[in-house]
């Protein structure tokens, strides 16, 4: 009897954790509903610029993982997924966040993100729904935040969400450049390597990542606003 009370309950757990981690995979799908289709982050800049290509876009995406998003979103996710609970923390880490957030357009997509994420998920599944409410919930640190909730490992979370970001740039590329689903998937497949030592670099010390230094990029997504015709947002 003890023996079938304990497989039962091993039974549960697994069960558990598969439930945990397909919810983890739908909160960062593409089709998650909280409106990243609308930014590109300054992609759509780029693709008008003569000669940019898909090898062009693969260097830049590289430099954003090591340099970008893979350092200060990536760490500060980490941060958040820490200090889950702790709101004053959580205000602390986002207000470092909002710092370094240089281009406004960036910054205000940032926290619109955020704060649909934070809606959604507490509408979709009640049991993740925070108990705190930040006046600056940026994606990554709202991400972060939320995911803890889940009951997986920190590693496994980020490594979900540091592909989040960079599927979000290939799907914003193929609405704003001459590329095609298919080379997408080849990009994804070329710089899927990268992603996991720079979930291992933020493991190591996140502090030491929480910062981005992408001076181009920032200057293209600021440059976006005033674009003649745009697709995105921001």
């Amino acid at each position: 009897m003890e023996s079938t009370s304990t497989s039962g309950g091993a039974e549960q757990a697994t069960a558990d954790q598969g439930l945990s981690l397909l919810r983890l995979q739908q909160l960062f799908d593409s089709q998650f509903p909280i409106g990243t289709f609308a930014h590109s982050g300054g992609l759509e800049t780029y693709s008008h610029r003569p000669g940019f290509d898909a090898a062009a876009l693969g260097e830049l995406l590289a430099a954003q993982i090591e340099h970008g998003w893979g350092r200060l979103d990536l760490a500060a996710f980490a941060l958040a997924w820490q200090a889950a609970g702790d709101r004053a923390e959580l205000e602390r880490l986002a207000a470092e966040v909002e710092a370094w957030k240089l281009v406004p357009g960036q910054r205000l997509a940032s926290i619109r993100l955020g704060r649909r994420m934070a809606a959604l998920a507490a509408r979709l599944f009640p049991a993740l729904a925070p108990d705190w409410k930040l006046s600056r919930p940026h994606l990554c640190v709202t991400a972060g935040a939320l995911t803890r909730r889940l009951g997986l490992p920190l590693e496994q979370s980020l490594l979900f969400f540091a592909q989040s970001n960079l599927t979000a740039s290939l799907a914003a590329a193929t609405r704003a450049m001459s590329l095609s689903p298919e080379q997408a998937q080849e990009l994804l497949i070329g710089l899927q390597p990268a992603l996991t030592p720079a979930v291992q670099r933020t493991l190591a010390d996140p502090r030491a990542s929480l910062f981005a230094a992408t001076p181009g990029l920032d200057v293209r997504a600021h440059q976006q606003a005033s674009l003649h015709t745009r697709l995105f947002q921001s």
